[in-house]
């Protein structure tokens, strides 16, 4: 391979991450000359899909050796459940096969997750797309989302008197809903109704008095009930009781903005979970052109000036000397020379993976939920829930994979495990009995370095890529990329559409053969009509 790679590009990008991906494949599709590399044998980074048996590597990696992975610290795995199934369990499943009792509910043990690996898709950075916003778009535009599959999620829940709750999100769910009263119902549709009818402009203007006052206080203010407060500040603005008035009107309005295009929730599920997403992006890159090399990890990086003052990059990789006009590289992979040091204010992320039994809420189909925590701890942040099922390809038949995020207070499992206990049985008893609460099997909490905050870089010509953030959705990953396209494109569409490929039409494919030949009939029949 290293004989058969071309030396000179006119874009290099290391890391595989959201970021990066968009703007390889933004590059490639205007016909740049691309090569992407990571380090790793898979795509996505940070933002990768793993299977259980990859998922044990990556915390092999990170407990064995955390310098390889030094954005994940605080990592704590555990097993709820036995390590081989008991014989008498394995002896009622052959009776089940030859049909002679009904099948038992399934008791899983650590084997069982080993042999059944492959039907695991578990995600470092799970989100959600609201169904007009700018990833959606941006897939729908270039032709990209044919390279994926959705599904839309189905509910959304709040935690609210010690107990789920569904949020009613259309005007349909307002009004048939037992959880709030006529008057209340009125009283939510109208505020709604006048949040979306706002355009920015009208939306600076009505809430200029409201610069330096919480959200809460503005729905207070409108005359709103405890019960839609709650609903309203946590469970559609996904706030706390601190957020800003104006940042919670522009998450109401995005929310509201995206209901009734695909479902009745704002919210889309990629298939096989977010970690195909970049793989997306990827693809339509080496479509075009775009070279890969996976495995691939940079030794250095240096500039270099040529004739008539241009700057190059330089980059060795595995004794290889690769040149490029610019480079895009992930912020875990930039050595540090290269970016300026301008201090940015973050704030880590606290993550679990709990893969449980069976769906924290009882659904006639299976659910596919976004569930709102607000703060349950003096000083925590909200926590945000997402289960997925089997449907969407993540987990085995008979098992949910659900996933919290926060912002980091103490570590993972101090910020999350309260809320998990609220909601699961975490006590790894009878997997048999019925409870209200679905049975935990196995948990992984884990802390994540926070590297969404924009970086500049000291070299005009080497654009740094944000990792991933706490929020819910792409759309800083979607702007930052857009940002970093118009700067190594000024004056180039962003990611225009790709064409089908029914639609491409080769020069050589063109035959004029036929064509010639009829016409050559032609005059040989008007020649015998003279004879």
């Amino acid at each position: 391979m290293d004989d058969d790679l071309p030396t000179d590009f006119q874009v290099i990008v290391v890391g595989t991450g959201m970021v990066e991906s968009i703007v390889a494949a933004a590059c490639s599709r205007i016909h740049k000359n691309v090569l992407h590399l990571d380090s790793s044998d898979h795509y996505g980074g940070l933002w990768a899909s793993y299977n259980f048996d990859g998922l044990q590597k990556f915390i092999k990696e990170v407990t064995s050796d955390p310098k390889k992975q030094v954005q994940v610290y605080n990592l704590i795995e555990q097993w709820y459940i036995e390590k081989e199934s008991p014989p008498e369990e394995e002896k009622k499943e052959g009776e089940a096969e030859d049909g002679k009792t009904e099948p038992p509910k399934k008791i899983w043990s650590q084997a069982n997750f080993a042999s059944e690996y492959r039907k695991f898709n578990i995600d470092m950075t799970p989100k959600l797309l609201f169904s007009r916003g700018p990833l959606v778009e941006l897939l729908i535009s270039s032709n990209i989302a044919r390279y994926a599959e959705f599904r839309c999620v189905t509910r959304v829940l709040t935690w609210l008197n010690d107990r789920l709750m569904p949020v009613p999100c259309s005007r349909a769910d307002v009004f048939a809903t037992e959880a709030v009263s006529i008057v209340e119902k009125r009283m939510l549709m109208k505020m709604l109704t006048s949040i979306v009818g706002y355009n920015e402009e009208e939306m600076d203007n009505e809430f200029k008095d409201w610069n330096d006052k919480t959200f809460k206080e503005y729905l207070t203010h409108k005359g709103l009930t405890p019960n839609l407060i709650h609903y309203v500040l946590f469970a559609i603005a996904g706030g706390t009781e601190d957020m800003p008035c104006l940042d919670g009107v522009k998450e109401c309005k995005k929310f509201l903005m995206s209901l009734g295009r695909y479902g009745n929730t704002p919210f889309l599920w990629p298939m096989y979970g977010s970690g195909e997403l970049p793989q997306c992006f990827c693809r339509l890159c080496a479509v075009f052109g775009g070279v890969y090399c996976l495995n691939r990890p940079i030794d250095t990086v240096a500039t270099k000036t040529v004739d008539e003052g241009k700057t190059v990059v330089v980059i060795e990789s595995k004794s290889k000397t690769l040149n490029c006009d610019h480079l895009v590289i992930g912020i875990n992979e930039c050595p540090k020379d290269l970016v300026s040091p301008e201090p940015a204010e973050t704030c880590d992320i606290s993550k679990a993976v709990f893969i449980t039994n069976g769906t924290i809420m009882k659904s006639e189909k299976e659910p596919l939920t976004l569930l709102r925590f607000p703060p349950l701890i003096e000083g925590g942040g909200a926590v945000t829930v997402l289960e997925v099922g089997p449907a969407t390809g993540s987990c085995p038949k008979g098992l949910f994979v659900v996933y919290f995020i926060t912002n980091k207070v103490t570590d993972a499992e101090t910020d999350l495990k309260p809320y998990a206990e609220k909601i699961f049985d975490m006590s790894g008893g009878d997997q048999t009995v019925e409870s209200e609460k679905p049975k935990c099997l196995w948990s992984l909490f884990y802390n994540v370095k926070d590297t969404s905050a924009a970086v500049e870089s000291a070299v005009p010509c080497v654009h740094v890529c944000s990792g991933p953030d706490a929020g819910l959705d792409f759309d800083r990953a979607v702007h930052q990329a857009e940002q970093i396209f118009k700067k190594i494109c000024p004056g180039e569409e962003f990611l225009p559409r790709a064409p089908d490929p029914e639609e491409i039409v080769f020069e050589d494919d063109v035959t004029h053969g036929p064509e010639f030949e009829r016409e050559q009939e032609d005059e040989a029949d008007g020649d015998t009509s003279k004879e």
